[in-house]
C-alpha cells in the first residue's frame, strides 16, 4: 500500500511539473492585474538606499572624442510647422560612463537614448549587454496629444546640446552626480528644456522637462513622454527569453504590477488610469520610467513579429500627462531605470518594482534560498560550490523526516513476503486477510498510512522554487561552476557538451535520472505481480523526469541529482529489511469419535 502511494505520488508530480514547466501554462504567468485605483498625487520617487542619490549634481569637466564624429542632420519639420522649430546645428552625441553603464544620447528630441551598455553584465560573445533595440528611435521623445489634427513628436527635431562644443562629448561620472542639458526650441518663444542628471552609484537617470510658453503655440491638450521599441534580447536562447518580454504597469496602490504582452496581429490599446510606472522587461534587464506625478493615460501598442527562434516582439508607450493652457511654465519630470533585474536593488526603490520578478509558486522559499546563496558566495566565490552547500542544509533540515520515512518503508519492505502469504492462504475471505494484515501491521511496528512520499512532496515546492530561481535570478546569470568551466560554464543553462543531429548532449540531466533510479530502487519492494507493475511503473517516472529536466538549468540538476545522492546514502546508513514471519491463527478444527468406541462408559 505504501508502494502504490508512493507511485501515485510520483506519477501525480510528473503530471503537475509537466503541466508547470508546459508553454501554455509559462504564458500564463502573472496575469493582469485587477481594475487601477487612485493615488496620492505626490511624488513617486520613493527611494531606497542603491536607488536614490542625495548629493547635488555638479558639472564635471567634460572630454571631446574627435574619433567618433556624427553626421549633421537637416532638421526634419513639416510644413505646417513653425520654420524657426529645432535647433540649426549638426546632431550632438553624449556618452556619459558610470560604473553601472555607459549610456549615449542623442540631441535629438532634446536628449534620445541611442544605446545603453551595462558595463559588469555580458553576452555570450564577451561584449557588454546592450538594452536599447536596434531599430528603435527618439526613445524619450515628447509628442503633444489632442490636436484636431495628427499627433505630434519631436523625435526627429534637434536640440542643443550646452557646454558640448564638439560633436561627440564625453563624461565620466564616477564621483558625483552629473547633470546634462538640452534645449529644444519649438519657435514662437516656446522650448523644451530637458535635463538628464546621472549618478555614480545607480541603474536610474532622472529626466527634468520645463515646457516653456506653450500656451503662445497650438501644443495639445496632453503632453507624453514615449518609449519607443522595447528592450534588446541578451539570452543565447531567443525563444524563451520571449516568454518573459512582456511590459508592465503599476497603477494606484496596487502591490502587484499588470501585465501585457505581444501579438502576432499587433495591438494598440489606451489604458486610462493613475500609474505609479510603467516599463518592459526580457529574462533578466529591464527599463522603468517612473513619472513624479500622476499620469493620465498609457497607449502600448505591441507587436509579436513571427520569425526564426520566436520572431521578436515590439513595445511601445507613451505616457500621457495634461497641458494647463494659463501656465507658462510647466514641469513633467520622469526616474528612468535602465539595468538588471536584481530583487535587491529593484525593492531598494519601494515601487514595487520586484513584483515583475516571476517567482512562481513558491516565492518564499525561492527569496529564502537566494538569500542564502548570496550570503555563501560572500564567503565562497563559486556558486557551483554554494550550490552543493545549500543541497547539504536541505539533506540536513530534512533528515529527521526522510530518516523516519525510509525506517518505515524498510519496515514495510520486510513484511511483505509475510503479507503475501496471508494473501494466498486468505484469498477466499477479504475480510479475514484485512484483519489478519492489520494485524501484522500492528504487531510490526508498520502504519499503512505511512508518509513514504512525504519527502517527495516536501521536495516538490522546494524544485519549483529552484527552477524559478535558476530561471530569472542575475546573479546565476552566467554564473560558472568554478573548476568545471568547461563542462558547466553556466549554471542557469544547460550543461550542453555537443550536439548531435542537431539535439543538444546535456550530462547532468542523465546523472539525475540514474540517481533517481538506484534510490527507486533501494525502496522497491520485493517481486510479485502487483509490486512489478509498481517498479515498472516508478521506472517510468525515472525517464519522465529525465524528459521534464533535460533542458533545465544545470545548476538545478546538481541540486535534484546530489539530493538523490544523500537519500541513497541516507538509505544505506539503514540496516537491511530481515523478512518477519506472522504467527497466524490457526483455524479451528471440530474432533469426532469414530463409530464404535467403546472405551468412554455410558454413565
Amino acid at each position: 500500500m505504501n508502494d502504490r502511494k508512493t507511485v501515485i505520488a510520483f506519477v501525480l508530480m510528473g503530471l503537475v511539473l509537466l503541466v508547470y514547466f508546459s508553454t501554455p501554462y509559462q504564458k500564463m504567468i502573472n496575469p493582469n492585474a485587477g481594475n487601477p485605483v487612485q493615488v496620492d498625487s505626490s511624488s513617486a520617487y520613493q527611494t531606497g538606499s542603491r536607488a536614490n542619490s542625495t548629493r547635488q549634481p555638479v558639472a564635471p569637466v567634460v572630454t571631446s572624442t574627435p574619433d567618433v564624429i556624427l553626421t549633421p542632420s537637416p532638421i526634419q519639420v513639416s510644413s505646417e510647422q513653425d520654420t524657426t522649430m529645432g535647433f540649426r546645428g549638426a546632431v550632438k552625441e553624449l556618452v556619459v560612463i558610470t560604473p553601472d553603464f555607459e549610456v549615449h544620447l542623442s540631441s535629438l528630441a532634446g536628449g534620445s537614448l541611442d544605446k545603453v551598455f551595462l558595463n559588469n553584465y555580458y553576452l555570450a560573445d564577451s561584449s557588454r549587454v546592450q538594452i536599447i533595440p536596434g531599430n528603435a528611435r527618439g526613445i524619450l521623445a515628447n509628442q503633444f496629444l489632442g490636436f484636431d489634427t495628427d499627433n505630434f513628436s519631436t523625435s526627429r527635431i534637434n536640440s542643443e546640446l550646452l557646454d558640448c562644443t564638439t560633436d561627440t562629448c564625453k563624461v565620466n561620472v564616477f564621483d558625483e552626480p552629473y547633470s546634462a542639458t538640452f534645449v529644444l526650441p519649438l519657435g514662437q518663444g516656446a522650448q523644451i528644456t530637458r535635463t538628464f542628471t546621472f549618478f555614480p552609484d545607480s541603474f536610474h537617470i532622472d529626466l527634468q522637462q520645463k515646457t516653456e510658453n506653450l500656451n503662445m503655440v497650438n501644443a495639445g491638450r496632453y503632453f507624453a513622454t514615449s518609449w519607443s521599441g522595447g528592450i534588446r534580447a541578451s539570452e543565447p536562447n531567443h525563444k524563451d527569453e520571449l516568454t518573459y518580454t512582456k511590459t508592465y504597469t503599476l497603477f494606484g496602490n496596487e502591490s502587484s504590477p499588470s501585465s501585457y504582452d505581444a501579438k502576432k496581429d499587433g495591438v494598440t490599446e489606451t489604458i486610462t488610469g493613475t500609474s505609479v510606472w510603467a516599463g518592459v522587461r526580457s529574462k533578466y534587464f529591464a527599463v522603468l520610467m517612473v513619472p513624479n506625478r500622476p499620469v493620465y493615460e498609457i497607449q502600448q501598442s505591441r507587436y509579436l513579429t513571427p520569425g526564426e527562434n520566436g520572431g521578436s516582439k515590439t513595445f511601445n508607450w507613451d505616457m500621457r500627462q495634461k497641458l494647463e493652457r494659463d501656465q507658462a511654465v510647466q514641469n513633467f519630470d520622469y526616474r528612468v531605470y535602465l539595468g538588471p533585474l536584481d530583487y535587491d536593488v529593484l525593492k531598494a526603490y519601494n515601487l514595487h518594482f520586484e513584483e515583475m520578478m516571476d517567482w512562481g509558486w513558491f516565492g518564499v522559499i525561492g527569496k529564502a534560498a537566494l538569500w542564502l546563496f548570496k550570503k555563501l558566495y560572500s564567503f565562497i566565490p563559486n556558486y557551483g560550490i554554494v550550490l552543493i552547500i545549500f543541497g547539504f542544509l536541505v539533506k540536513i533540515f530534512l533528515w529527521p523526516l526522510t530518516k523516519s520515512s525510509f525506517e518505515s518503508s524498510r519496515k514495510m519492505q520486510a513484511i511483505q513476503p509475510a503479507v503475501a502469504e496471508l494473501k494466498e492462504k486468505y484469498k477466499g475471505d477479504p475480510k479475514k486477510l484485512q484483519a489478519e494484515t492489520m494485524k501484522a501491521y500492528k504487531e510490526h511496528g508498520v502504519s499503512p498510512m505511512n508518509m513514504g512520499c512525504l519527502p517527495m512532496l516536501i521536495q516538490f515546492p522546494i524544485l519549483i522554487a529552484m527552477f524559478n530561481l535558476f530561471r530569472s535570478t542575475i546573479q546565476l546569470r552566467g554564473a560558472a561552476f568554478k573548476g568545471l568551466e568547461f563542462w558547466i560554464p553556466d549554471l542557469s543553462l544547460p550543461d550542453t557538451i555537443g550536439y548531435v543531429g542537431g539535439i543538444p548532449i546535456n550530462i547532468l540531466p542523465l546523472l539525475m535520472a540514474v540517481t533517481m533510479f538506484l534510490q527507486q530502487k533501494l525502496m522497491a519492494p520485493p517481486g510479485g505481480a502487483s509490486n512489478n507493475q509498481m517498479k515498472l511503473m516508478s521506472y517510468m517516472m525515472t525517464f519522465v523526469f529525465f524528459f521534464i529536466f533535460y533542458n533545465f538549468p544545470s545548476g538545478l540538476n546538481i541540486y535534484y541529482a546530489l539530493f538523490n545522492i544523500l537519500s541513497i546514502v541516507q538509505q544505506k546508513m539503514l540496516p537491511s529489511p530481515t523478512p518477519v514471519k506472522i504467527a497466524t491463527t490457526p483455524v479451528p478444527v471440530k474432533k469426532s469419535l469414530p463409530l464404535g468406541d467403546k472405551s468412554r462408559k455410558r454413565k
